[in-house]
């Protein structure tokens, strides 16, 4: 699967997804924030939410996902 289609797939699994879920300029990555407010409740649901992304990530051999905290991820090309 070409890099592009990669990004543009896992991009619309996440859609399904109860966060804020923005691309990058090129394209080529996309954030994905779970809007406030932040407490530990919706803590561990965006660890949850983490958890599915990665797992999704893991199939698409050119993309990187990288958590900054539980609250936002982001997933670009190599």
């Amino acid at each position: 699967m070409e890099k592009q289609r990669q990004i543009q797939t896992l991009w619309g699994q996440c859609q399904s997804l109860d966060a804020d879920i923005r691309f990058g300029p090129q394209r080529e990555s996309f954030t994905v924030l779970i809007p406030p407010p932040w407490n530990e409740d919706t803590e561990t649901a965006a660890k949850a939410i983490q958890g599915r992304i990665q797992t999704w990530s893991q199939q698409y051999p050119d993309i990187v996902c990288y958590c900054f905290d539980s609250y936002s991820t982001l997933l670009y090309l190599l």
